[in-house]
């Protein structure tokens, strides 16, 4: 009901008492001046007992006993001042109500639009999600396709396999050359080779299993040796380094592998197994394997921001894989990222620079994150290390136990709006951020970027977009993870 209803009530109902006022008026007066009618003459007790009453005169007697009673009503009827006191209290009571009606009206008004912008934003993020599954579902129709190629090149390749097979077997013996040849892959003398490959010995099928055989188990020899070789030498290395003196590896090829050779890496504290800074993570030995980029002290990298060319703007899914390129920007996946805070309590530091050249830091000495059935939420953001110089200041803990938002899942805690859409980005969002690390990189005029940059509250104002940012983890327990 809107507040011209209100007043068209109002007017309403004040009509009506007007009226009736003026008619209770009337009525008084018509009855003041009806009261002139000659009294009723009533008989005595003795009377009435001596001569029985007729119809007639109980009827008078009754008229003349409603007559008294009204007139006694007149007379006890308020005064025009004291009706005015009462009705313009019954006004003032009606139009507190009417106030209240019209506030609650506005109330539920203001409820149902912001339902309104919900649902739309809602609608808006579904189609969002749709079109990230069609491009999803697009890659893996590629992906598909790709291997149906594969495999129909495999069939060709086997009918020539059996094509040449045939042909070979009409020849009586191998030419001297392709007993050669098969004299240099298996090491032997061209004599040996060709008896050993002579056709009335081995079939050509016989002789294709008996080299590819050979050929996978050289090249996985090949490839373990290489990968022992590279562990001893860079383990060698560091005990030398611990040591003040060069290490060097045996001469002799019998010496025996280490038993550390097959250590599972499971964090960047084993930084000794890392190839030029990229480190293979098994946590566990059923768990998938991944890459991650270490630095120095054992720490993890999990985000990094240095220029325009990566979008952080991205859909839930690819959030949730990861991407970009581990040697320049990228994000490590909130799985991975789950995964590595679920195996081991581990530290956060936040590293950022402006494009003035300086650097300021934000640790927290706890960080963890819940898997996707929670919406990854920030569960876990310990203390705020004041300890680091120079600090950035705390701008996270505002967001702690917020949910993880893109702009086709919201789950943040605005109800009037979406702090992905708001921000461009994503993030742990509560209403909406004090910080907004994975917004859009602005490499022009950077102070004036506003709130869809990359900013950080404490640390030069949330209208400042940063030059890059860093996001590191590392286990928290540093000396029994090392032993």
């Amino acid at each position: 009901m809107g507040t011209t209803s209100m007043r068209l009530v109002c007017a309403i109902l004040f009509a009506v008492i007007c009226v009736n006022h003026k008619g209770i008026l009337a009525l008084s007066q018509q009855d003041v001046a009806s009261t002139g009618v000659a009294p009723t003459q009533i008989p005595s007790q003795s009377q009435s007992q001596a001569q029985p009453q007729t119809h007639s005169q109980q009827h008078l007697r009754y008229h003349a006993r409603g007559n008294l009673r009204h007139n006694t009503a007149l007379s006890a009827t308020p005064s025009p001042a004291q009706q005015h006191s009462e009705i313009k209290e019954l006004m003032t009571n009606l139009h507190d109500r009417v106030g209240v009606l019209a506030t609650l009206d506005e109330d539920q008004r203001h409820r149902l639009e912001v339902i309104d912008k919900k649902m739309d934003q809602l609608l808006e993020s579904s189609t969002d999600r749709m079109e990230s599954l069609k491009v999803q579902q697009l890659n893996f129709q590629q992906r598909l396709d790709s291997f149906e190629h594969i495999q129909r090149l495999t069939r060709t390749t086997l009918d020539e396999l059996k094509d040449l097979s045939r042909q070979t077997r009409q020849a009586p013996e191998q030419s001297p050359q392709v007993a050669k040849n098969m004299a240099t892959i298996f090491n032997r003398q061209p004599a040996a080779a060709a008896a050993v490959f002579n056709g009335t010995q081995l079939d050509v099928n016989g002789r294709l299993d008996a080299l590819a055989t050979l050929l996978v188990s050289l090249a996985y020899n090949v490839k373990e040796t290489q990968k022992n070789t590279n562990i001893i030498k860079r383990r060698l290395a560091q005990r030398g380094k611990g040591q003040g003196q060069s290490a060097r590896l045996p001469q002799s090829s019998s010496v025996g592998l280490p038993t550390s050779v097959d250590e599972l890496a499971t964090s960047c504290l084993q930084s000794y197994l890392a190839v030029k800074g990229i480190l293979k993570l098994q946590l566990t030995p059923e768990s998938e394997s991944f890459y991650v980029p270490c630095e120095d002290d054992g720490w993890t990298v999990i985000m990094r921001r240095s220029a325009d060319d990566l979008s952080f703007e991205r859909s839930w899914l690819e959030y949730r894989e990861g991407f970009g390129n581990l040697a320049g920007d990228f994000f490590i996946g909130l799985d991975k990222l789950h995964a590595l805070t679920s195996s081991a309590l581990h530290e956060l530091r936040i590293v950022l620079e402006d494009f003035e050249g300086n650097v300021a830091y934000a640790g927290y000495d706890a960080f963890a994150i819940s898997g996707e059935r929670e919406f990854y939420t920030l569960q876990l953001l310990g203390q705020f290390q004041d300890q680091l110089v120079p600090s950035a200041g705390d701008s996270l803990s505002y967001q702690a136990g917020a949910k993880f938002s893109t702009f086709d899942n919201d789950n943040d805690n605005c109800l009037e709006c979406n702090c992905a859409h708001r921000h461009k980005a994503a993030g742990w969002f509560n209403s909406c951020g004090t910080s907004n690390l994975m917004g859009v990189y602005h490499a022009q005029n950077p102070s004036q970027a506003g709130e869809t940059g990359i900013f950080w509250d404490t640390f030069q104002g949330k209208n400042y977009s940063l030059r890059s940012v860093k996001m590191l983890i590392r286990p928290v327990a540093q000396d029994e993870a090392r032993r």
